[in-house]
């Protein structure tokens, strides 16, 4: 439900603006000329801790070339109630992710930086991740907090529709689809009598993404 809300607002918002640029051109509003485009991503799609700033650089009229960076932050407290027969009262999970977004955008209408357009780009993120036990002083000892280091890399190609606003005011939106690796490395802990064992784990996977893009900022 939630998803389809998100997906129809944005349906709303590409369809506004292609209004508002038709009007601009026919009432000779249009912006002049810009060839620099910066814009802050509005999270959306059950992405909120990622924030991405992008730019743009228009090299043609129907062609322009980006860069991307991205972030994102979780911290999870879990705490029980009644601590368990292990000892263990709760834990803190802390990950993060750091990411280059680099792609170029073909305007199929109008004149960059603002129209229709496609954009493929490629998409390379690496990151680290930490869980952390809580124990009670009394009980039994557990096993280890644990780190796990991931990284990812994939394309996407996002069909979208940009307008420039007066003074410079930049409005973005989009819809994509694309494909990511993604592969994670982390330890694995055993006890066997006294000693305690520890295996290094790697996994990866194929994904199939999509992608729904709003951006908001300014063009110079």
């Amino acid at each position: 439900m939630v998803s389809t809300q998100w997906k129809l607002g944005v349906s709303l918002v590409l369809v506004s603006a292609v209004a508002f640029a038709e009007e601009g051109i026919t009432t000779g509003s249009f912006p002049v000329e810009r060839r620099n485009v910066v814009t802050v991503s509005i999270p959306i799609q059950g992405l909120g801790s990622q924030v991405a700033l992008e730019g743009e650089r228009v090299l043609g009229e129907r062609f322009s070339v980006g860069l991307g960076v991205f972030a994102s932050f979780i911290h999870d407290r879990t705490r029980y109630e009644d601590a368990e027969a292990s000892g263990r009262e709760g834990s803190n999970r802390t990950s993060y992710e750091l990411g280059l977004s680099p792609g170029v955008r073909f305007y199929l209408t109008g004149r960059a930086p603002q129209g229709l357009w496609l954009s493929p780009r490629l998409e390379v993120g690496v990151g680290r991740s930490n869980y952390e036990t809580l124990r009670a002083l009394s009980g039994p000892a557990t096993l280890p907090d644990s780190d796990s280091d991931n990284w990812s890399i994939g394309g996407t190609a996002v069909l979208g529709y940009s307008v420039v606003l007066e003074p410079g005011f930049s409005v973005q939106g989009g819809v994509g689809l694309g494909a990511r690796r993604s592969a994670v490395a982390y330890d694995t802990f055993a006890q066997l009598g006294d000693q305690l064992q520890t295996q290094r784990v790697h996994q990866s996977s194929w994904i199939l993404t999509q992608r729904l893009v709003l951006n908001l900022g300014v063009a110079f």
